[in-house]
């Protein structure tokens, strides 16, 4: 892959890499992948970013583990 961006939240990687975001956790374990366009990568990528961020603090607010 050629350009790659990773973002940390929490426990877990946000990766964009040649047309697909993935979701790891710490020990780079694979939880989730999505196949994406490559004009809409980055869109995507921060759309998915948010999300992961806004999930994360509804979890800490209700006291769940994260």
């Amino acid at each position: 892959m050629a350009n790659r961006v990773v973002k940390t939240i929490g426990n877990f990687k946000v990766e964009l890499g040649d047309g697909v975001i993935m979701i790891r956790d710490l020990k780079d374990d694979l939880l989730k992948a999505e196949s994406v366009r490559p004009s809409e990568g980055e869109d995507r990528f921060e759309e998915v970013c948010k999300n992961l961020e806004k999930k994360i603090a509804e979890r800490k607010e209700l006291g769940l583990s994260v």
